[in-house]
């Protein structure tokens, strides 16, 4: 088990470290891009319709995180990973991959509720 605990800790500070490398400026732009681009697909009661790709059931549900994770991917790349509370209560995996565009971000692929291919995508 502490064998276990030493390997998922050496994830956490890797991707801390990593994250590291993204600028303060970049990391805020990166979240707004996020809250706008939810905001925008949002219904006015601020839910979020997404496809879970462990069941391929449509579903709803509403932002988790203030402040979400940034990871750096490749090729300028990051994901912009959050949470998703579902209409039944149950959290969910958010990983949005998001493109420097000038000064901008922009969000060019959702994977929702995948984790796990987030993690094979890292190398991970």
């Amino acid at each position: 088990m502490s064998r276990i605990l030493a390997v998922l800790m050496l994830a956490v500070f890797s991707i801390v470290a990593i994250a590291g490398d993204i600028s303060t400026e970049d990391k805020a732009k990166a979240q707004l891009t996020l809250a706008k681009w939810m905001k925008s697909r949002s219904d006015d009661n601020g839910r979020f319709l997404f496809v879970d790709r462990q069941t391929n059931d449509l579903m709803g549900g509403y932002s988790a995180n203030v402040h979400p994770m940034i990871v750096p991917y490749k090729d300028g790349t990051v994901f912009v990973c959050s949470e998703i509370v579902t209409d039944k209560g149950d959290r969910v995996t958010a990983d949005f991959l998001t493109v420097k565009v000038g000064d901008e971000f922009k969000i060019v692929e959702v994977i929702m509720n995948n984790r796990d291919s987030v993690k094979k995508m890292m190398g991970m």
